[in-house]
């Protein structure tokens, strides 16, 4: 079985990687295509395009991989179709169940690499990405990952330590000095909105240096005009799937103390945690529309309806996702209850098989 094992699991990761070259080639000229308006605006060059094209494709094979992984294995499985070896090697005594398992040896890679991508090479390199761009489309703004977003502001130092999915700015902190670079005062504010003219503070305090002392201030809401704008901003927030899981935790944690909502962080933190059990199950759905009816011809015809059906998943997948956060349905459900379906309709196709 160890040779049947490679001789498979050869077949199915070329058709992987097939798949994983043509989707990323078509992902890197859209994703270029949609730069090019950005080239010639401040220091935002040809090249700068490039990088960050390459550097967003870590993170755009990670949320495909489900669908790659699906088209794939159906390539390297109806490739032995059509030459016949599946008949034989079915013939040769190996049951269905036992070609699942072969199968499956080499899923479990692909998880393992999905993992890897998704949590250690994806985050850091859409956070690189987007440190890049910002710095060529403004220069006046810098961004650390560790500490937050830095901006200056004339006199004016900006820290925001976080910049939510939907604009909003949360854990703002305004170092001021005069011109002998002297701090003057600090401002902390909770949180900023855009009124569509100007951001405006909440919960704020105002702590001014002077001779005298040290004078505090507190204000429920102040008007803040800055350089800052709302275009840059979306441009340097980080999306919750761009985060590796256990920042996810760690910050849905400081949402919870904060009492913010966490529904979206908490959706996508089950969402990777179901990652791996999501490429099992486009594995399974995947055999048996490659292994029923071998005798027959139309394999063609089978992958093809059976990449309908894995790409109708991965819409509902994501559907169910929103639905849940609009009904306040528990995040576990929502991004687990579509992969269980799938599992529990593939293994009831795979036992119909002879």
């Amino acid at each position: 079985m160890q040779i049947l094992d490679r001789y498979i699991g050869k077949a199915v990761a070329t058709g992987v990687l097939s798949v994983l070259l043509v989707l990323l080639t078509l992902d890197m000229l859209i994703g270029f295509a949609s730069e090019s308006s950005q080239i010639g605006r401040e220091g935002y060059t040809f090249w700068y395009a490039v990088a960050y094209v390459l550097l967003r494709m870590p993170q755009q094979m990670y949320e495909l991989f489900p669908l790659i992984v699906l088209l794939g294995t159906m390539l390297g499985l109806g490739t032995l179709a059509n030459s016949s070896e599946l008949i034989v090697i079915r013939a040769a005594g190996v049951t269905t169940w036992q070609l699942v398992g072969s199968i499956m040896k080499t899923a479990v890679l692909l998880m393992l690499l999905a993992l890897f991508i998704g949590e250690v090479v994806a985050p850091p390199s859409i956070q690189y990405a987007k440190l890049k761009r910002v710095k060529a489309l403004a220069a006046e703004i810098s961004l650390n990952t560790d500490y937050g977003l830095w901006a200056r502001d004339g006199h004016t130092y900006i820290n925001v330590r976080r910049v939510e999915t939907d604009g909003r700015l949360t854990g703002i902190t305004l170092y001021t000095f005069d011109d002998l670079n002297e701090l003057k005062g600090v401002t902390q504010a909770a949180k900023a909105t855009h009124d569509g003219k100007n951001w405006v503070l909440s919960g704020v305090t105002d702590t001014v240096l002077a001779k005298d002392g040290i004078k505090v201030k507190r204000q429920r809401n102040m008007t803040w005009a800055t350089l800052l704008n709302p275009n840059i901003v979306k441009v340097v927030s980080v999306a919750p799937e761009n985060l590796a899981i256990w920042n996810l935790d760690s910050y849905i944690d400081y949402l919870k103390d904060n009492g913010l909502d966490t529904s979206r962080y908490q959706l996508s933190f089950w969402n990777k945690v179901f990652m791996p059990v999501t490429i099992g199950a486009m594995v399974m759905i995947a055999i048996p529309f490659v292994l029923g009816s071998l005798r027959h011809t139309g394999i063609g015809q089978r992958i093809f309806i059976g990449f309908l059906g894995g790409l109708i998943f991965y819409l509902i997948n994501r559907l169910s996702g929103q639905v849940g956060i609009v009904y306040g349905l528990p995040a576990v459900l929502s991004a687990g209850l579509p992969t269980f379906i799938v599992l529990l309709g593939s293994t009831f196709l795979l036992r119909r098989l002879r």
